[in-house]
């Protein structure tokens, strides 16, 4: 067994473990603070749910339009660079929000450099996706994709648990370590990620060029089937924990708890997962996910409890262990040469713009009907899922199995 699992991890680029390593400790550093913010503004400076998701909602427009322009920068300029510097740059922004915190600046202070540490985060990712792509060939992204997002969901497992216990003594305390750990991810990139040649884009920067995907009918409507479904990712960060925590009665540990065992089964899953449903094609493991995840959160309003949420945030997980890698490798099948960087800051941006209204579809849903009927609101905030669903079985049809096939070797 274990000469085998070592057999396996050489088919991989050295710079694939490096860059895997950097996204953990990233995650590490997003999953100890931000999860818990939504909760400082509420019980500590009282925004109700809906504003909260107001805000999560702006924060993610901006996260989302960033995402697009890293993505054509990326197909211009050195992205091994780039990554560095975006680390370096979000440990400063998280550093500012823990002393905005511990000198009582308020929201508005707070909220400002959270946007500032969002940008750099949203800078990254497309770039750390088409990063994937240059290092790995096409039959091995499907499995390099589930090695990035486990390590990112190793960083969720530990990120948690830990900021749970920091968040009942002090909300400073929380952005002081994100900071710390963040800049850690600078350094490893900086020391230990060698360049990656890639094909670079030729033609000069547009804006336009964002939206230039319209042409591409394929890829538009994956990019809209993922906006849609990720209106229901996005319930985890804000809408759930404040109704874990103000409406269900659980304390910011127990949640913390929670986060850390969604991140757990997806860092020690996702791999086994991913092959596991390496024969299905990929649209198909996106209808499964996103059914699932479409049970997970009606199941949040129908139960009460930490176990029994613990028991529903599974479902949920089981989803997000189906959708995750099948999603961004049909990103990088569909993407031309030379316009990686593109597709995938696209794929980010419309990710984002489901984060972005997500938490504001969520709150206005919870805050008229989460004390009166909890069941219908989470039904309701479910169905955007059921939708996607019903897209990804209607979208295989216009896509070839050249495309849609996984091709694990």
């Amino acid at each position: 067994m274990i000469a085998r699992f070592f057999n396996f991890t050489k088919k991989f680029d050295k710079n694939l473990w490096v860059l895997s390593a950097g996204w953990f400790v990233s995650a590490l550093g997003f999953a100890l603070s931000i999860p818990f913010i939504s909760i400082y503004f509420n019980a500590r400076l009282g925004l109700s749910i809906t504003e909260v998701g107001i805000f999560f909602g702006v924060m993610a427009i901006v996260r989302a339009i960033f995402q697009g322009i890293g993505g054509e920068i990326s197909d211009r300029i050195d992205r091994r660079s780039i990554l560095i510097f975006a680390q370096g740059a979000r440990s400063v922004a998280l550093l500012m929000i823990a002393i905005a915190i511990g000198f009582d600046w308020g929201f508005w202070a707070v909220a400002g450099f959270l946007v500032v540490s969002s940008i750099f985060g949203a800078v990254f990712q497309p770039i750390a996706n088409a990063m994937v792509s240059d290092i790995l060939p096409e039959h091995l992204r499907l499995d390099g994709y589930a090695i990035t997002r486990s390590a990112l969901n190793l960083g969720w497992a530990v990120g948690p648990a830990l900021g749970g216990l920091m968040a009942a003594k002090s909300y400073a305390s929380l952005f002081i370590a994100a900071s710390i750990v963040t800049l850690t991810a600078s350094l490893l990139f900086l020391f230990f990620l060698k360049p990656v040649p890639y094909e670079r884009a030729n033609d000069k920067f547009k804006f336009k060029d964002i939206i230039a995907v319209k042409d591409d009918p394929n890829f538009l409507t994956h990019s809209a089937l993922t906006f849609i479904l990720f209106l229901v990712v996005a319930q985890l960060i804000a809408p759930f924990s404040v109704y874990a925590v103000q409406i269900v009665g659980l304390s910011e540990l127990q949640l913390g708890y929670l986060f850390a065992v969604n991140g757990l089964l997806v860092g020690l899953c996702q791999l086994p997962v991913t092959r596991l449903l390496s024969g299905i094609k990929m649209t198909t493991q996106l209808f499964i996910g996103a059914i699932l995840y479409a049970i997970g959160y009606t199941l949040v309003g129908a139960v009460h409890g930490f176990w029994f949420l613990m028991i529903a945030l599974v479902v949920v997980t089981m989803g997000e262990l189906a959708i995750s890698p099948p999603s961004i490798t049909l990103t990088s099948r569909l993407a031309p040469k030379g316009k990686m960087g593109r597709y995938m800051g696209i794929y980010g941006f419309m990710m984002a713009s489901g984060w972005s209204f997500g938490p504001l579809y969520g709150g206005i849903i919870l805050d008229n009907l989460a004390f009166d009927s909890p069941l219908l609101a989470w039904a309701a905030i479910s169905s955007m899922a059921v939708v996607a669903a019903v897209g990804y079985l209607m979208f295989q049809r216009k896509i070839s199995d050249e495309i849609n096939r996984p091709r694990i070797t």
